[in-house]
């Protein structure tokens, strides 16, 4: 709580923030999601390991941890199947992105990133990929499944790394982007044409990630920082 405030509460000794910091989010749906969520928050994991965080979901819900995590409330938004198959959830993230607007965290930090609650990230190895990069207007590009596709590189929604000049760009010019064609569009493959679009520079690292949803999974992969 804000000081001056009264608790009975014993709260843990703030961590000092990581160099570069970390604002991170999820998103997750009422389900199996929720356990993995409150495991990482259990953990001081995934997420939690970032220095700021902040969990989204259509239920409001008690995650546990101290002092506790509380998910904030979006409201239900109809999807359907992109055109590749995933969820065609763009809205849905809009929604959230206006929220981190207002909220304004992100701008404490040299990097925000959106993680999907069945990732897992280790942001001690994430600000190793990063750390050249603080201060530039970059969003980053983790996967090159199809080399030569007009599709490709892009941004696989897994892990989802954005600075601080490229949220407050994307902020800027939402209403610019939503000019796109994104109502069958996963909100991966939104974002990232939006940020192209709006001249944010686009960081080809394909090592950060190796989730096996681009191009195979490798959990020995001492230098990727998100399975």
């Amino acid at each position: 709580c804000r000081r001056p405030c009264a608790t009975e509460t014993d709260l843990p000794p703030r961590r000092p923030w990581g160099s570069p910091s970390l604002f991170c989010f999820s998103v997750f749906r009422p389900g199996g999601e929720l356990e993995l969520v409150r495991m990482q928050v259990d953990r001081t994991a995934g997420i939690f390991a970032c220095d700021e965080q902040r969990v989204f979901s259509q239920r409001e819900v008690d995650l546990g941890g101290v002092p506790e995590v509380k998910t904030i409330l979006i409201p239900e938004v109809a999807t359907g199947v992109s055109q590749d198959g995933t969820a065609a959830n763009t809205m849905t993230f809009m929604t959230v992105w206006s929220i981190i607007k207002d909220d304004k965290t992100y701008k404490h930090h040299d990097f925000t990133v959106k993680a999907d609650p069945d990732a897992v990230i280790l942001p001690q190895r994430l600000r190793k990929h990063l750390s050249a990069h603080v201060g530039t207007n970059v969003f980053v590009r983790n996967c090159n499944k199809v080399p030569g596709s007009p599709n490709f590189p892009m941004m696989f929604g897994a892990v989802e790394v954005l600075s601080r000049a490229a949220v407050v760009a994307y902020l800027s010019n939402e209403v610019k982007c939503r000019t796109l064609p994104w109502k069958s569009w996963g909100e991966d493959y939104f974002l990232s044409k939006c940020l192209q679009m709006i001249g944010v520079t686009a960081l080809d690292d394909f090592g950060i990630a190796k989730d096996g949803a681009c191009t195979g999974l490798w959990c020995a992969d001492a230098w990727a920082a998100a399975f």
